[in-house]
């Protein structure tokens, strides 16, 4: 992929995209679910496919259908979605290595056979069994070179290893080779004490969003592997929003400049970072700390807000063209997707 100015790109003819929507393997789905946050671990254990009527039945069957993800993507007036596996349901962390290998093969074919079936709607992510660097590795192969997938759905850490720890640095200079983009969404905080009232969800993601961008800040991979562009869910979770404190240790503690060639704040501006924050005051103090082109729209389709453009049609800070630039421009840049016709971009209000 080529690097390109987002903001020197013709909105004319690109795509909206959607950054963050989630798919499910039924088969794969059935064998981790009971493993994974969203059961409390098989505390609160689940059937291999939610039951008929439950709250959960609608949205599995839109995660696994791809007629449904087109059907909505064409009301909303989103031209492609970047499809990546809800491992917070379907995480492969728990498996011994080869297992972990087996049902992330799976899934990443599985997404791989939606991305065939309608290339110019669909760009698949592939999840990686991370508790085996050498296996992680060679799936990474296969789902690039085989499979052709282009971003890499990676969890904030495995078994507590962020993914800044130097262990993990193969890893890294593969991506950087293959010239894979990095989706990071958590799987889900292990904690037990976070299933009390879905903290989990509530806070958990975002302090997990927290912590691996200060992986990769501190332990260096941000500046070791420039080139990667790396997204990260939910806005970045709560660390925009609170770096002040870091550049005042970075002042005062020479200890926590150990791997940083600039303060702490100027990072924020080495990531991209998606929508999904809930409210326009939320995305537009996230755009003053890291700017319009570092921001794509992400919706957490098919469990996030209904209308994927309202957090950014109500943002103050967005004019038009800077709407352009976060939901076609900068994926644009991001994906290396070239301009091209497309039926549903209209941009669902946004656009007159």
């Amino acid at each position: 992929m080529t690097e390109t100015d987002p903001q020197k790109i013709s909105a004319e003819g690109y795509p909206t995209v959607d950054f963050h929507t989630h798919v499910l393997d039924p088969e794969v789905y059935a064998k981790t679910i009971n493993h994974n946050v969203m059961t409390g671990f098989g505390t609160v254990p689940t059937g291999p496919r939610p039951e008929a009527g439950s709250s959960r039945a609608p949205i599995f069957e839109r995660m696994t259908d791809p007629h449904l993800h087109l059907s909505e993507m064409d009301e909303r007036g989103v031209d492609v979605h970047v499809i990546s596996t809800s491992t917070v349901s379907q995480g492969t962390w728990w498996a011994e290595p080869r297992q972990a290998a087996d049902l992330d093969r799976a899934a990443n074919e599985g997404i791989a056979r939606w991305v065939k079936a309608h290339p110019q709607r669909f760009v698949g992510t592939f999840t990686l069994p991370m508790q085996s660097l050498e296996l992680a590795l060679e799936e990474c192969e296969y789902a690039v070179g085989t499979l052709g997938l282009k971003v890499a759905n990676l969890p904030a850490n495995i078994n507590g290893l962020y993914l800044g720890d130097p262990q993990l640095r193969p890893l890294w200079t593969a991506l950087d080779r293959l010239g894979v983009v990095v989706w990071i969404h958590p799987d889900g905080v292990k904690d037990q004490s976070f299933q009390k009232y879905f903290l989990w969800n509530g806070i958990g993601q975002p302090i997990e969003e927290t912590r691996v961008i200060a992986s990769l800040m501190y332990e260096g991979v941000l500046d070791a592997f420039p080139n990667v562009k790396i997204v990260i869910s939910h806005g970045g979770g709560y660390l925009p929003h609170y770096m002040a404190r870091l550049d005042r240790n970075a002042a005062g503690q020479p200890a926590t400049r150990k791997n940083l060639t600039r303060m702490p704040s100027e990072y924020l501006k080495c990531l991209y970072y998606d929508t999904c924050v809930y409210a326009p005051s939320v995305l537009e103090d996230l755009i003053r700390y890291v700017g319009i082109d570092r921001i794509v729209l992400g919706s957490d389709y098919p469990v996030g807000d209904k209308d994927p453009f309202a957090v950014v049609r109500n943002c103050r800070a967005l004019s038009k063209s800077d709407v352009e630039t976060v939901t076609r421009r900068t994926p644009a840049s991001i994906l290396g997707l070239a301009a091209r016709p497309f039926a549903a971009a209209t941009l669902a209000g946004v656009s007159s």
